[in-house]
């Protein structure tokens, strides 16, 4: 039977993420796909306990240590083991998506994002079209919810209806991209950003113009986040990335 994308996104999520940019889908994995990612995970973040700077597949917490592995990110997991690159065409997903931005769509990037418990840093408020810049703007980042995203724990946070303006300066004073806007230039309202809480299986899709960051894990649970990059079919690169093999 073919699957029904009302059964999994409603009118109303839409209308949502056409006017916030940016919604939560719940349920979309199943926990036996969560447990299985979850293993492959903490594999991954094991065998980094050697690992002494940031290479091709890890960016580390400045504590980080062989006692004590702290994996701030693992770049392109999708081509270090297939419970992740079977995510890039889960059909779930892949319905959402065309839901929400395009009947045809291009898969370009992954990243997985962790926070430890009690320590986890912060990421900061930016847009993704500041890295991303693209012939239109029919982009979308998907984040799989590996564990429960609760306030405690550091969820995404997004700042309603900032898709539909400006793209802000993503530079520091010398003039040097750095990847954040400057909250001391005073330009956005920060309270209004609203947390994408949800259970561990669920996914949250941001535009790719969306202000977006997330605060410090007090909890003492790990928040790790999945998060894959979409565009629709006639969303051309602007720019020329690096591409991280993963080996």
């Amino acid at each position: 039977m073919p699957l029904d994308a009302n059964s999994i996104v409603t009118s109303e999520q839409i209308d949502q993420y056409r006017r916030d940019g940016f919604v939560v889908v719940d349920n979309v994995l199943s926990q036996d796909e969560v447990k299985k990612m979850r293993q492959v995970t903490d594999a991954l973040v094991e065998a980094s306990r050697n690992i002494k700077q940031h290479d091709d597949i890890y960016d580390l917490e400045p504590s980080h240590s062989a006692d004590q592995p702290r994996v701030r990110r693992i770049k392109q997991p999708h081509l270090l083991d297939p419970a992740f690159a079977s995510l890039v065409r889960h059909p779930k997903i892949v319905k959402v998506l065309q839901k929400l931005m395009y009947p045809s769509i291009r898969f370009d990037v992954s990243k997985l994002n962790l926070k430890a418990a009690s320590y986890g840093s912060a990421v900061e408020w930016h847009q993704d079209w500041a890295f991303y810049p693209h012939t239109n703007d029919d982009l979308a980042a998907v984040g799989v919810m590996m564990d429960d995203m609760l306030l405690e724990n550091g969820p995404l946070l997004c700042i309603p209806e900032s898709h539909r303006g400006q793209i802000y300066n993503h530079h520091d004073a010398n003039g040097f991209f750095c990847g954040a806007i400057d909250p001391s230039r005073g330009e956005l309202s920060f309270e209004k950003a609203v947390a994408c809480t949800g259970r561990a299986g669920s996914i949250s899709i941001h535009h790719v113009r969306t202000i977006h960051g997330s605060a410090v894990n007090t909890s003492n649970r790990p928040r790790r986040l999945l998060l894959l990059q979409y565009r629709a079919a006639d969303a051309w690169p602007l720019v020329s990335l690096p591409i991280v093999t993963g080996k």
